[in-house]
């Protein structure tokens, strides 16, 4: 029989502490303050760590950022064009292009194959496009990044695009376009942006079974050789390494790659003058509606104004305490969820923007309360009392911008890409600390406009009384979402 000492010996230290606290004078304890009481601290200051930023003389620009926690080293890769680089006619272009890269592998690493190599080396490779630039990433462990960045160069440099996998993912996007009014939130969101943008915009455009017909294997070659270039390369890694042997091996992957300094297209200007519209897509048997409202701000992260927006937009709609949540849906029970905010991009103008999800009676009800909000905002602007703790919440979250080597090598190559300085975030940080009432209550004035908001709704008015319904709304148009047919 195991005799467990264990229990005995706990047993005894138990007794002896006890004797001890009786045997020892005894203290008032003191009651907890409640958090009112608790007195407000300077938040300390704080320094994130820094990847250091090298240069090739091919362009090709490089961040590294050492991190030996854990025996992994990560690669990302950005390309300096997107799919707002697409000829139009070939909508979709950049995403067939970006994945059959990945599936189809090259020549060398085949793309059934690659994934079995792969899955041995317990390493992922990804290779994808976005509307302002194509990602590529290489996660691997240490002992295996060697074998893994010679894959992911080989990947990049030279894929072989083979004609099944081609197929593969066309036929995989027609299937999307099929589904693609199966989502009523997908539609509201689609079609505003459409709205918004205009239809012909890179930012609104919708790829079509004529454009994905436009696609084949010459057409993805040529988007190869046109946009990955190391003057269009932005690399970033991340990991249990050493900086200058890393520099070293990239330089030997990279460096014989000659620039391409072939102009990528123009974008055209996005339009910020609007005229107020309402529009309305009847979906039958759905018993609710989503709601779109709002319009374009020519605002963007570097414009003076963008830090008393971040606290606007925390006074609107930052949380459970938030305007728009306690109003439109705690006090009033009109709608499952509500949101919205002045969303401000790095290289275009932003959209201000409010959304509800309600009961198809109550829609009107609830695009009224949502307007209340907005308008009270604009009029009667932000309290003391709510600018402090917009303030306050914005400032103790800031830290998780930075809680991770990822995401602080990320955020430098965001702003190499952009065209920010890579202390932009600090310096947003500093202004935050210093924004008034009075800046808030002007960025309000200046960038929500009540005449100029488009409102979109996408619902069944079939049971809906008239004078209840999108219908009854003045000049509102009806708008159709049917997918056009392959001529």
């Amino acid at each position: 029989m195991k005799i467990d000492f264990a229990f005995p010996i706990l047993m005894a230290l138990a007794s002896a502490s006890a004797c001890a606290a009786d045997s020892a004078p005894r203290e008032t304890i003191q009651p907890f303050k409640v958090w009112k009481d608790v007195a407000d601290t300077e938040l300390k200051k704080f320094t994130a760590p820094s990847a250091k930023r090298f240069e090739l003389p091919n362009g090709m620009v490089i961040f590294l950022l050492e991190d030996h926690e854990l025996p992994i080293v990560d690669v990302s890769m950005t390309v300096r064009a997107g799919e707002l680089h697409e000829p139009p006619e070939k909508a979709g272009i950049a995403e067939v292009t970006a994945a059959v890269m990945r599936t189809g592998g090259s020549a060398k690493y085949p793309g059934d194959k690659l994934d079995e190599t792969l899955d041995d080396m317990a390493a992922e490779i990804s290779i994808s496009s976005g509307p302002d630039a194509g990602n590529a990433s290489l996660k691997t462990l240490k002992e295996d990044f060697d074998k893994g960045f010679e894959i992911f160069t080989d990947l990049l440099l030279h894929p072989a695009f083979p004609e099944n996998k081609i197929d593969l993912q066309l036929s995989q996007m027609r299937a999307g376009i099929s589904k693609r009014n199966d989502s009523p939130g997908n539609i509201a969101f689609r079609e505003f942006r459409k709205v918004l943008y205009g239809a012909q915009s890179p930012y609104a455009r919708v790829i079509e079974y004529d454009n994905l017909a436009n696609i084949d294997r010459k057409a993805l070659v040529e988007q190869h050789a046109k946009i990955y270039h190391p003057n269009l390369y932005i690399m970033g890694v991340v990991g249990d390494f050493k900086s200058d042997e890393m520099l070293a091996k990239i330089k030997a992957a990279f460096e014989g790659q000659p620039r391409h300094d072939a102009a990528l297209p123009a974008i055209a200007p996005i339009p910020t003058a609007h005229e107020k519209k309402t529009l309305f897509v009847e979906r039958p048997r759905i018993n609710q509606t989503t709601i779109m409202m709002g319009h374009v701000v020519d605002l963007r992260r570097n414009s003076p104004e963008y830090a008393a927006i971040q606290m606007m937009n925390e006074v609107l709609a930052g949380g459970m305490a938030a305007r728009l949540f306690t109003e439109v849906r705690t006090k009033k029970g009109l709608a499952y969820s509500v949101g919205g905010a002045v969303q401000a991009y790095y290289n275009r103008p932003g959209i201000f923007y409010c959304h509800a999800l309600t009961r198809n009676e109550q829609a009107l009800e609830t695009v009224e309360a949502i307007r209340d909000e907005i308008n009270k905002l604009r009029e009667k602007g932000v309290t003391e009392n709510e600018l402090a703790e917009a303030r306050q919440s914005i400032l103790n979250s800031f830290v998780f911008n930075f809680d991770s080597p990822a995401k602080i090598i990320g955020r430098q190559m965001t702003y190499e890409l952009y065209g920010y300085p890579m202390d932009f975030a600090e310096k947003l940080l500093e202004q935050i600390k210093h924004v008034t009432v009075a800046d808030v209550n002007a960025a309000a004035v200046k960038y929500l406009d009540p005449e100029k908001q488009t409102l979109l709704g996408v619902g069944n008015t079939e049971k809906v009384p008239p004078a209840k319904s999108f219908k009854s709304l003045p000049a509102v148009q009806m708008l159709d979402v049917t997918i056009p047919k392959a001529k």
